[in-house]
This record gives C-alpha cells, sequence and structure tokens, in this order.
C-alpha cells in the first residue's frame, strides 16, 4: 500500500472493498438486533407516585428520626417543617425500614424525591410488567403505614397515581442497539478493507510507480483485455 495516502487513494481503497464492507456491515447489524430481541431478557418499569404533606412542626419519634438521621450529623427537628423536607427524609425511611424493603425484594426499586418537591416516586424494574406494577403499588399502600407508625399523626400520605403495566420494555433498546451495531459493522468492515490494502503487494492502477521506487517509467504494458 502506498505511503502517502490522499483523500482520492482512500476512497479508491475503500471502493476496491465495498462489498465486503456492506457485508460485515449488514451481518453486525443483523448480530446486533438478533440479539437486542431475542437473547437479551426485556425489563419493564412501572411507577407509583405519594404526596408527603406535613402538619406539625413537634418532635417526632427517636424512632424515626433514628432511620435518616447520622450519629456524627443529626438532623434537627426544624429541618422537618416544610413537606418536600420530610419528603426527602421518608425516601432514607422508605429505602431501609424491614416492612418496605421486604416488598422491594426481587425486584429492581428506586425511591426517590421529585425535584425536591413533597412528591415521592416508586419506580421498579423488573422482567414481569404486571410484578413491576404490582410493587410499585404495594408500596404506595406501605407507605402511609410506615410513616404513621414512625412519624405518628405529623403528616399524611397521599397516592397521586398509581403504577399501571408497561406496554413496552425500556430495555433492550433493539433500535438503539441496531444503530449500534451498523457503525460498528461499518467501522470494522472499513478497517478490515485498510488491513487487506496494506497487505496486498501488488500494484494498483494509478500507483506512482517513480515515487514508490525511485526510478522513472519509460512505457506501460496495457492490459487490452480489462481496457476492450
Amino acid at each position: 500500500m502506498p505511503k502517502d495516502l490522499t483523500p482520492q487513494k482512500i476512497i479508491g481503497m475503500i471502493l476496491r472493498h465495498i462489498k465486503l464492507i456492506i457485508l460485515i456491515t449488514v451481518l453486525v447489524t443483523l448480530i446486533a438486533y438478533g440479539y437486542s430481541s431475542f437473547f437479551i431478557t426485556p425489563i419493564y418499569s412501572s411507577s407509583s407516585l405519594i404526596l408527603i404533606q406535613n402538619f406539625d412542626q413537634d418532635d417526632v419519634s427517636t424512632q424515626a428520626t433514628s432511620y435518616y438521621n447520622s450519629s456524627d450529623n443529626r438532623v434537627a427537628i426544624s429541618d422537618i417543617q416544610q413537606s418536600a423536607t420530610l419528603a426527602g427524609h421518608c425516601v432514607v425511611v422508605f429505602n431501609n425500614v424491614p416492612e418496605m424493603t421486604a416488598i422491594m425484594s426481587g425486584a429492581s426499586v428506586r425511591v426517590e424525591q421529585v425535584e425536591e418537591s413533597s412528591f415521592v416516586r416508586f419506580t421498579v424494574s423488573s422482567s414481569n410488567a404486571q410484578k413491576a406494577a404490582n410493587i410499585a403499588n404495594q408500596l404506595a399502600e406501605q407507605a402511609p403505614i410506615t410513616f404513621a407508625n414512625l412519624f405518628g399523626d405529623k403528616g399524611r400520605i397521599d397516592t397521586i397515581r398509581s403504577a399501571e403495566p408497561a406496554a413496552s420494555p425500556f430495555s433492550p433498546n433493539v433500535k438503539q442497539n441496531t444503530l449500534y451495531g451498523l457503525v460498528i459493522g461499518l467501522i470494522i468492515g472499513v478497517l478490515l478493507a485498510f488491513f487487506l490494502e496494506i497487505i496486498d503487494t501488488t500494484l494498483k492502477p494509478g500507483d506512482d510507480l517513480s515515487k514508490l521506487y525511485g526510478v522513472p517509467v519509460f512505457a506501460e504494458i496495457v492490459d487490452f483485455e480489462k481496457e476492450g
């Protein structure tokens, strides 16, 4: 392969191996599509939403504060003045109390405060769409009970949105994985084409022999068969 590569020569290399590049690109794309569609277990996600409201600024029980207070950096009772602050503490509580963690077992669960508001979302991911929705709803139903056990009548929790089984999985993303396969296949095809050019020691039409070997060229023999 000539050392002095130019855009024209690179394009020529690609065109000489265009069939191979297309074949590899299509093959890798089909592999990515097939693997994503038939070999990866689909994961479904469902979420329920609850609203936490704070009624009182009085002291809460020691049992409740122990779930969200650090021994090195205790949270002052005055921090639980706003519902949003209380919701943030409840997120930590829900992730630690046994009655909530028992419901979470067997699925991937994310408990999060919605944009530092008084809303808390339970997002459940599972290979079974109905199971994910059931767990999300069970957590929303258990939350008021857990709250009452720990905080008493200091506030209330209402379910704003119940979870519904997802119609389609959020993972794997077949379209995205197929696109990745297309790009990777194209890259592999082009790299293979360049590798074949490197190991090919034959002269190609248009190669400047005088530059390659440092000797003048006096004549060329025409290939009458190819030239017609």
